[in-house]
Formats: structure tokens, sequence, C-alpha cells
């Protein structure tokens, strides 16, 4: 059964057919339900048994059981008018086949979407306080997602402290560190994500609900504003408050491209953790593989891709994108409102939705998948110029200049055979009977510099 109406279908010409997002249809749902709370405690709007079959409307809308009545796509112009006509037409239309058709007021004046259940709103208070209430929930979401990410992380610091691996600067063998080390470095800007998405979130609990059109509040009484500002709250279980410049509320949405940027950030991270993971997995340094997840060719069977990082890269790339996309929104609003709402929506969702699928994937997927080879490790870093880069201040920088030729063309396997061959092959009296080259060679001098 269709419960929309002629403002709906009017919308399905103009933007074509298209379904809005769950997550922004249960917010608006929420919104609504506030709304007619607040209209029906201020200004008893509704006859009793009307009232309670429109509160049991949009709590159905808000479970999600009448999702295919909402069919126009979220990228729309009119900044989300016809989602708020969608709404209340079908609001009153649920509510109305409870009732059979009972009347507002009296029986002349019957329950309509714009007369009543818009009364003291507008589509430009009401539709940003579902978008920012949506977005919110991102938020949290993503910020659980990234709690994770930041403990497997953290874990493997814990776990690996002791693998001695090379630590490269410009692509280049540089000093030794310990896996460990790089694992707690990894886990420093998710960190800092967590911290952000915090931060934003707390920026973003500011809701524009009672501004009406343009944030003055006209036509809603102070009563209705107060109310539905409580009840929202209450509905939601959320932190929200409303914004206490209702007009700046209303016209700007930078707190949104703040949380997208936020976001974008977070994604920046994951492509920049996966590039290193893709670099450390290569056949050149074969340090960290991740195991075969499928075959890698077609025609190589001796071939196996790094799957999983080229999608976390590659959706990373989508939502730094997004995140770009909504600030760029967010700046086109003039004067009193901002009509490119709708749009920055879509992009809210679709950052919620990579990002959250990359954060996923990294924790449960990439992480248990990774296979760090320790005697890779040790292989690459002892023919290396880390390890004898360490001897600089015994032997000074020429001569370590010209052993670490003769190091390479040795073949070494650990560091072990690299201690014998320099106290036995180099030729430098100085290493012959020094007898702290284990302490030297040992993991706390060579990733602190302190005694061992």
């Amino acid at each position: 059964m269709k419960y929309y109406g002629k403002e709906t279908e009017k919308a399905l010409s103009i933007l074509g057919p298209g379904q809005t997002p769950r997550p922004l249809i249960k917010a608006y749902g929420e919104v609504k339900l506030a709304a007619i709370k607040a209209q029906q405690s201020s200004a008893g709007l509704y006859p009793s048994a009307y009232f309670e079959s429109l509160c049991e409307a949009a709590r159905e809308i808000i479970r999600g059981d009448h999702d295919d009545q909402f069919p126009l796509p979220l990228m729309q112009g009119g900044a989300g008018t016809s989602l708020h006509m969608n709404i209340c037409e079908v609001l009153v239309a649920l509510a109305d086949e409870r009732t059979g058709g009972a009347s507002g007021h009296d029986t002349a004046q019957p329950i309509t979407p714009l007369d009543h259940l818009a009364r003291f709103q507008s589509t430009n208070d009401t539709f940003s306080t579902s978008v920012i209430l949506m977005s919110f929930r991102i938020l949290e979401d993503m910020e659980a997602a990234v709690v994770l990410l930041q403990e497997g992380l953290v874990a493997g610091e814990t776990e690996y402290q002791e693998w001695l691996i090379c630590g490269r600067t410009e692509m280049q063998d540089a000093l030794p560190m310990t896996l460990g080390q790089i694992f707690g470095a990894w886990a420093g800007p998710v960190e800092r994500d967590r911290w952000r998405i915090n931060k934003v979130r707390e920026r973003l609990r500011q809701i524009p609900l009672g501004g009406t059109a343009v944030g003055t509040g006209y036509s809603a009484p102070m009563d209705y504003v107060f109310a539905a500002e409580k009840e929202l709250r209450r509905i939601t279980g959320l932190p929200l408050c409303r914004s206490q410049n209702l007009c700046d509320q209303v016209a700007h949405t930078d707190a949104l491209a703040e949380a997208a940027r936020a976001l974008g950030l977070c994604a920046a991270n994951l492509a920049k953790w996966t590039g290193d993971l893709l670099i450390y997995s290569s056949s050149f340094l074969g340090e960290i593989p991740q195991k075969e997840m499928q075959y890698g060719s077609t025609i190589m069977p001796a071939k196996a891709n790094p799957v999983l990082i080229e999608l976390i890269r590659g959706l990373s790339l989508d939502v730094q994108s997004s995140a770009d996309l909504v600030g760029r929104y967010s700046s086109e609003g003039q004067m009193q409102l901002n009509a490119y709402l709708p749009f920055l929506a879509e992009h809210m969702i679709r950052i919620s939705d990579n990002l959250g699928k990359a954060l996923r994937t990294a924790t449960e997927s990439l992480l248990p998948a990774l296979q760090p080879d320790r005697a890779r490790m040790e292989e690459n870093l002892v023919n290396s110029p880390a390890m004898i880069n360490s001897l600089r201040d015994l032997l000074g920088y020429e001569t370590i200049k010209t052993l670490l030729p003769r190091i390479k063309a040795a073949g070494l396997k650990d560091r072990k055979e690299l201690i014998s061959w320099l106290q036995n092959e180099s030729g430098i009296e100085e290493l012959r009977d020094l007898p702290e080259m284990e302490e030297r060679f040992g993991l706390q001098r060579l990733t602190t510099g302190g005694k061992a």
C-alpha cells in the first residue's frame, strides 16, 4: 500500500526514483516524534486518540517498518523539503488508517500533513536536525571502530617488543628498531583519530530544532521549542542541546564539515598505515607478509595479492574525497540556509559506509592475517647499513662507509654471524677483541642508545 501523497509524487517526477537511506529515515522519524509530542504538550493540536496513532506511526518509521514509503533519492534540490513533505504525508496516512480518518479539533477540519504535521516547523530546522542526529551517530560508530583498531595495534606493540627490524627513512635503511615500536607508532595516529572524533562529537550535538525557516523561530511558541528539544533528547538518549544561536545553526553547516574532515583524517591515517604494510609485505622486503587470502593471478600461480591492504586503501581514498566534498557543500550555502544539505548528508552516509568497512577490515581481517617474518627481518637488518651505523662512535664515519659493501657481499643471516664477521673477517683491529660487541648489538642498545 502507498502511504505517501501528492507532494511526494511530484518530487518523484522531478527527482526520479530512489531510496532515502535508513539512517536518515530513522533520524527524521525521531525528530518528527519529538515535534508531535511537543505540539501536543504545548498546543494540544491533536485529539488524544489521533495523537497516540501519530506517535505509533512515528515509532514504526523509526523502527524501519515503512522504509518503502520513502522512495526519494537523498541527493535533491530544495534543501530537503521533498523529504519533509514525504514524512508528513506518511505519518498522516498511517494515523488515518488506524483511526478511520479521525478528524482534528472538529469534524470540519481534518488533520493534514502541512497544516498539522508541519505546524511550528520548517524543513530548515527539522531536516538539518535529522542530519546532525544521523551524523552524531556516525561519529559514535566510527569512534568505537577506531578504538578496536587502536587496541589491535597496541597488542602488536606488546607482542613484538623484542623483534628487531630495520628502521627506514626516505625509503632507505637507517637504524635498528623493534617491530613493536613500529606498531606503537602506527597506534599513535589512531589514538589521535579517537580524540578528534570525540571532540568533534561534542560540537556536533547542538541542534537547530525550533529555529524554523531562518532561525528566528517564526510561528513556533517557546513552550513548543523547549518541549521539542527535551523530547528529542529523551527519544534518542543522546546528549543533544538546542543551539543558543539558532540563526547561525540553520544557516551554517561547518560543524558537519568538521566532522567529515575528522573522519577524512582517520581515512588518511589508514592509507598511510596500509601504505607502509604494502611495502613491508612486498617481494622486495617480505618482512610482514599477509597470508594468502585467494589466488592472486589467473596466469601466475605463485603470486599472492595484498587484497586486504588494497581494499582498505581504496576505501580510504574514497572517504577522503567525500570529506572534501562535504566541506565544499558546506561552503556553498547562501545567506540564511545551505540548500545543499541533502548532498552533504549523502556523503556523510558514504563516509560512514566506506570508513566503517575499512576499519572493520583492518581490525577483523588484516591484523589477524599479518605474518611477520622474524628471520627475514633480521637478515635484512644485518645486511643493511642500520646495524653497522651503531658503530659510528667507535670507528668513525668513513670507516663505516668502507665496511658496508663488504658486509653486503658476505650474505649474513643474523646478528651472531655479523658479530663473528666483524671480529674475524673485517680486518679492523678495534673490533677483534671488543668485549662488549654482543652488548652493542643487543636489543636495548640498538633501539634506545642506552646500556644493555
